[in-house]
């Protein structure tokens, strides 16, 4: 392969990536000079002090960009390849560039395009300095006017042709003899581009150069887009003697940028605008609805059941029912709407110009109404409804953000409400997100501020009334001494990530409770702590489990893990391996609220379990509903059946207390024995306890 010279200057801060460039240029025979630049003072100085082939630029560097680096380079007024070489780009950023005068785009991932770009580039720098000569004399026009690779056309002062080079043919369809005697542009789509020769002509009249891309006519009826330079030639007199007008089929290219400006609009799948021009058309929406003072709304929809189609049936077919959730869309939207997909299975309407709800809620319901029916897939019913959330301009906000999270936050309201059905964004939702927002923030550092505390609700023997065990309760302590309760904070911090910072903060502090209560009152006392299914899903969670029992010294068998039913219908890998690892330690494990889920025997019997909890709600109705006794009463049967021991939880008075008693449930825990304690106040009421039984034995 004979070995061709290339000087280049990289515009790159990675070293790596040019050795890579050079590597690929060396194959192709290529022995590369280059200087390697990465600040605007090198390049400006690299320019001026040595002559270049190509420039190779990086899209973004620490201290440089190539919109900076083109500015430069048209600065120093060099007509060289300047192409762009990078990693992942916006298609919009790479539109931009092109424009701005870059002339190829390559991606670092993929440089099989590399030598045939620079070889293309490198051709047409010659091809447009050719240009630029023969514009300035039509005398040196000739045989390098012949072999142009572009097509030129020399006319009268009057626009009639006198000539056309080879490429013109070449490219129309139309031979010399066809061309000559026709008007200047004969082969220009009239009808797309009257505006623009209107002012090609009056530009040209002026004795002034024009340029611009205009759509021209094969002979054989074929459309083509052409870039077209079109100069007047001038005589010593400064008199109009001939028009030169060089066309470049630009149609490859043009193609190119819209393939590059449809990727940057509009969703692949769908051909529905994407987010990027769901934004243009929401902000549009909004200065006319501000401006003509009428309302605009915002559909946020989300397709309930979907991932259980997507995930058991494959994303294919998931594709082709998006496919189908697009086109009854569209059924149930006005001709003046937008739809877009904001990605998966969520889409956006925007509706401007609204006279009233009842124009909103007549498209909602046809959407609820086209959704109700079924998805039919390889000749099953699939039931995919829709779940709708909708804000409006300007009542519920005057930003396409603050609208956007209000229809997604009402969108999710509806899916809380049973799915299938809108909500419109109200104050109520507003408040919630608002309280939402000051607990995340809070729990952010809760645990520096000394926020948390544990409280411990004894757990009696029925019989003997001793405290043979207790339940660890998280409280979050305001500075008035109130509480907020678990229930109010727990799913925000599950749901924000925090939950991994709070439980690790309850399992530290509650074996250091134990270890007080073990060395003080009780070796033998039981303490049982509730544990998210969040905090199970993190790996290593066992682990730490373990180090705390460790550091304190505390048998693993005194320690027991409440664990609700969600937890085991979850069945996460990471949930299996912690619990597992627990198990194997020692831990005695809880089942939670039982009663109030699904109940399986099935999730009872893949993990040891130990205690069953019947959850307060059946307690509580004992004596006035015969279902929820006959229901304790089996559950208590059931849970000794297999070798479990029963709690019942919210136990408030003696009649409670007597039927339970009498149907042998093991232990009792509420307010009829004690509120939930401080360590200070559980270490001092079962000192008062143990007293008391010495008191009786003697």
């Amino acid at each position: 392969m004979e070995e061709k010279s290339l000087n280049i200057l990289f515009v790159e801060d990675s070293i790596d990536d040019v050795e890579l460039t050079l590597a690929e240029l060396k194959r192709f025979g290529y022995k590369v000079s280059f200087q390697r630049v990465e600040t605007e003072q090198r390049m400006q100085e690299s320019l001026v002090n040595r002559t270049w082939d190509v420039v190779i630029c990086d899209y973004k560097m620490p201290e440089f960009s190539a919109e900076q680096a083109l500015h430069v380079y048209y600065q120093n007024q060099i007509d060289i390849p300047f192409i762009i070489v990078s990693g992942v780009v916006e298609a919009e950023d790479v539109v931009y560039l092109l424009k701005q005068g870059a002339h190829d785009f390559l991606n670092k991932a993929s440089l099989a395009r590399l030598v045939p770009a620079i070889e293309r580039e490198m051709r047409e720098s010659t091809v447009r300095s050719e240009r630029r000569h023969a514009e300035e004399k039509v005398s040196i026009l000739s045989l390098a006017v012949e072999q142009s690779p572009v097509s030129v056309v020399i006319s009268n002062p009057n626009g009639i042709i006198e000539y056309v080079n080879p490429k013109f043919e070449e490219t129309t369809g139309y031979s010399n003899v066809e061309a000559v005697g026709n008007s200047l542009g004969f082969t220009i789509l009239h009808d797309a581009s009257s505006d623009s020769l209107h002012h090609l002509w009056e530009t040209v009249k002026r004795g002034e150069e024009w340029s611009g891309e205009l759509c021209s006519l094969h002979k054989s009826g074929q459309l083509f887009w052409e870039y077209i330079n079109v100069s007047p030639l001038k005589d010593d007199n400064n008199n109009v003697t001939h028009y030169i007008a060089i066309q470049e089929d630009v149609t490859a290219r043009r193609s190119y940028e819209e393939q590059l400006r449809r990727q940057a609009h509009y969703d692949d799948l769908t051909g529905l605008a994407n987010r990027v021009l769901m934004i243009d058309r929401m902000e549009l929406a909004i200065e006319t609805s501000l401006r003509n003072h009428q309302s605009a709304a915002l559909l946020c929809i989300d397709l309930d059941q979907f991932k259980n189609v997507n995930d058991t049936l494959g994303h294919s077919v998931g594709d082709n029912l998006l496919k189908e959730a697009v086109a009854r869309l569209a059924i149930c939207s006005r001709k003046s709407d937008t739809l877009a997909r904001m990605g998966g299975d969520e889409f956006v309407v925007i509706l401007p110009n609204i006279e009233n709800n009842l124009v909103v809620k007549e498209v909602a319901d046809r959407i609820i109404k086209e959704f109700s029916k079924p998805f039919v897939i390889d000749g099953a019913d699939h039931f995919v409804t829709a779940s709708i959330g909708i804000a409006q301009c300007p009542e519920n906000g005057q930003d396409h953000q603050v609208l956007l999270r209000n229809a997604d936050l009402a969108m999710y309201k509806a899916k809380e409400l049973g799915r299938n059905q809108y909500q419109f964004f109200t104050d109520e939702i507003n408040a919630k997100l608002k309280q939402r927002l000051f607990i995340e923030r809070a729990l952010r550092d809760i645990e520096y501020r000394d926020e948390l505390e544990l409280l411990y609700q004894p757990i009696i023997e029925p019989v003997s009334k001793n405290i043979v065990a207790c339940e660890a309760l998280l409280r979050w302590r305001q500075k008035d001494n109130s509480y907020i309760m678990p229930d109010k904070f727990i799913s925000i911090a599950e749901s924000s990530g925090l939950i991994k910072n709070v439980g690790e903060w309850i399992v530290k502090t509650a074996c250091k409770d134990i270890k007080a209560i073990h060395e003080n009152v009780d070796a033998s006392m039981k303490v049982a702590i509730n544990i998210s299914p969040k905090q199970l899903q993190v790996a290593g969670f066992s682990d730490f489990v373990a180090q705390q029992l460790t550091q304190h010294q505390i048998k693993p068998h005194l320690m027991e893990l409440e664990i609700t039913e969600s937890v085991l219908m979850n069945d996460m890998e990471e949930t299996n391996n912690n619990l597992q690892a627990l198990c194997k330690m020692g831990l005695h494990l809880s089942i939670d609220d039982f009663g109030t889920g699904y109940s399986s025997l099935a999730y009872l019997q893949k993990y040891p379990f130990n205690t069953l909890k019947i959850d307060r709600s059946f307690i509580s109705q004992i004596e006035d509903n015969k279902n929820n006794a006959k229901l304790t009463e089996t559950m208590i049967k059931m849970a000794h059946s297999l070798d479990m021991q029963v709690i019942a939880e919210g136990v408030e008075n003696k009649a409670q207390l007597d039927y339970l008693s009498v149907h042998k449930c093991d232990l009792i825990q509420g307010f009829l024995f004690s509120k939930p304690l401080t360590k200070e106040e559980l270490l001092v009421e079962i000192k008062r306890r143990n007293n008391k039984m010495l008191r009786l034995a003697k």
